[in-house]
């Protein structure tokens, strides 16, 4: 049977106490076997007197009290200290339960709960602070799970609705031009709903398999080629995926097209990192809401007809296999800076 926390701290509390009263026993033990009682006596005589310097053992006698005494007392501090022992342990375990408490809240559907500790920045502190850093992590990534799910939903009901419909139109007609010019525009919403779903099956395998040597300034100039977007780039070489990079690359500078005015691009090396800043001009943008753009089809619900939602999704996740990152900012003229970072 396995012991609890607070019986393992008493267990180890009552052995230190033990072997060190059992180790100071024998010690007291050993001393008085080997070492003799000095002893001093005088007896008079006529003359100048007798005088008897010598040393004896201890009797056996002496020694088995000694020893059945410090063995009783032994026993009886051992009992003592699994007693404190018992209490000090459930004091150290406190917070421990606390923090065990709060967890259940937010096991239990409380997704707002926190780990509420008030005590010294100790490991029990460290461990609360880890767990609350762990719990906001979880609830942003339910969140964004619950986000994605609903912006999934509704761009995939879209053309299910789109082409239910036009079926329906075109069976009340039954004129046959018409159902021709219907079956037209079922293939052109199905052939959008494909490329929704293959740039859902890329983000969820994005796989680094080609990874090269490359020079980050040639590959921006290369993209950018017959654009009316100004470039500035250093030359950088990274270690990355020549066809991953392109097309994170291609994404941002087609966002910045789309979405912005007078787009830019600039490459610096800033520490152990390659920066791809790619600007754009428009109109002033929230912080709070850019941050979500990241996240699959989050754009794609507030620019109707501006795609699917997938391309900066696939930015971060072609950064993050990489080891980067990609930040968006908001502009303080307007517009958005899209920052994506690879190591150099």
């Amino acid at each position: 049977m396995k012991l609890s926390l607070r019986a393992r701290i008493t267990v180890m509390f009552v052995a230190t106490v033990l072997g060190v009263g059992l180790a100071l026993i024998g010690l007291v033990y050993a001393y008085l076997k080997l070492t003799p009682v000095p002893f001093l006596a005088k007896i008079p005589t006529p003359d100048d007197g007798l005088v008897i310097d010598g040393a004896v053992p201890i009797t056996d006698e002496i020694l088995r009290r000694v020893l059945l005494a410090s063995v009783v007392a032994l026993a009886l501090l051992t009992a003592v200290a699994g007693l404190i022992g018992w209490f000090v342990a459930g004091l150290v375990i406190k917070p421990l339960r606390e923090i065990a408490h709060d967890a259940a809240t937010v096991t239990r559907g409380d997704l707002g709960a926190r780990i509420s500790h008030e005590g010294p920045a100790d490991e029990v502190g460290e461990l609360a602070a880890a767990l609350n850093v762990m719990l906001d992590a979880l609830a942003g990534a339910l969140e964004r799970q619950r986000r994605f799910a609903s912006n999934a939903s509704h761009e995939l009901k879209t053309p299910i609705a789109t082409i239910q419909t036009m079926a329906d139109v075109a069976l009340a007609s039954g004129d046959g031009a018409s159902l021709r010019e219907t079956l037209g525009r079922v293939r052109e919403v199905n052939a959008r709903a494909a490329q929704t779903i293959a740039a859902l099956l890329q983000l969820a395998n994005v796989d680094i398999r080609d990874r090269q040597e490359m020079n980050l300034a040639a590959l921006c100039r290369d993209i950018t080629h017959g654009q009316d977007v100004p470039v500035a780039a250093e030359p950088v070489t990274v270690a990355a995926s020549p066809t991953l990079v392109r097309q994170a690359v291609e994404n941002l500078v087609r966002n910045a097209i789309t979405h912005g005015e007078d787009a830019s691009l600039t490459l610096t090396k800033v520490g152990q990192n390659a920066e791809i800043i790619v600007e754009s001009g428009g109109p002033a943008l929230d912080t709070a809401e850019i941050r979500t753009w990241i996240e699959p089809f989050a754009r794609a619900q507030r620019t109707a007809g501006a795609g699917h939602g997938l391309g900066l999704a696939l930015v971060d996740a072609i950064a993050k296999a990489h080891g980067g990152s990609l930040e968006l900012t908001p502009r303080a003229g307007g517009g958005l800076a899209a920052t994506l970072r690879l190591p150099a």
